[in-house]
């Protein structure tokens, strides 16, 4: 198949600056607070913090691992929610939008310690705080079951189970304990791990299917199109066929239409 893409003038890319300009008036003024406060000092909110802490570079990777997990899985679930909506699959695209959600909250809580940190200025027991964090995951998993069904849901059942067992030791092991922080933080690692497997398959099986619909109807529009009263230059895209009694083409000699009618009157 051909290159259908153009080269872009300069005007053509304004349009698309906008967007960026947006997004740096944002950051920038964020960055002129961060720049203008004196309470925290600069180098804490820049640097890693392995760095500040004097510790390896490898200190809290397994974490991190789990932040782009759960960020693959957000990026993935936007991508294939934005593409269902722009091929008439308006329930799929809200499954995928939904899913987006919840994966932006479970990131935000493993990244901010949101249920840990942020939110103990509420007061409520740890416990509480946690089914804040779970509640849309609930309410995700209880209003779309039906999407859920139609697909690989077995990944899914893979991610639950991780993140129930992790709760789990959460709550029963020890505090400080050395194999339970093991037995909890790997549980949901592997949790993470099937959360992105999930999202991004079920993405690519929904675009996949668009795909493939949008190519069926692609091969049959010109079939379909002949038969419903269309312009001229629309029926050229079915070449028609004569029959044997139509009239031959002014010019066309005795033995020329003999052949002709022969030719049309054979079996296809």
């Amino acid at each position: 198949m051909a290159e259908r893409r153009r080269r872009r003038a300069v005007r053509a890319q304004i349009p698309s600056a906008t967007p960026l300009l947006a997004a740096w008036v944002v950051a920038g003024s964020v960055l002129a607070v961060v720049a203008a406060q004196r309470s925290i000092a600069l180098e804490t909110l820049f640097l890693d913090a392995a760095y500040l802490a004097g510790e390896p570079w490898y200190t809290g990777v397994l974490s991190n691992l789990g932040v782009l997990g759960w960020t693959a899985a957000t990026v993935a679930a936007l991508g294939g929610g934005w593409v269902a909506s722009q091929t008439g699959r308006p329930s799929a695209a809200q499954f995928l939008r939904a899913a987006a959600l919840v994966s932006v909250v479970l990131l935000a809580d493993d990244l901010f310690q949101l249920h840990a940190d942020l939110m103990a200025f509420t007061g409520l027991p740890k416990g509480i705080r946690q089914l804040l964090v779970v509640a849309p995951a609930a309410v995700w998993l209880v209003r779309y079951t039906s999407e859920i069904a139609r697909t690989r849901w077995v990944v899914l059942v893979g991610a639950l189970g991780g993140f129930a067992l992790s709760l789990l030791v959460d709550v029963l092991a020890p505090r400080n304990s050395i194999a339970g922080l093991f037995a909890e933080d790997s549980a949901k690692l592997l949790g993470v791990l099937a959360w992105a497997q999930y999202m991004i398959l079920t993405s690519v099986d929904i675009v996949r299917s668009t795909i493939r619909d949008a190519a069926h109807l692609t091969s049959e529009a010109p079939v379909a199109l002949t038969g419903h009263g269309i312009g001229d230059d629309d029926i050229t895209h079915q070449p028609a066929r004569r029959r044997a009694d139509d009239p031959a083409p002014a010019g066309v000699g005795g033995s020329d239409r003999h052949a002709a009618g022969a030719r049309a009157s054979r079996p296809d």
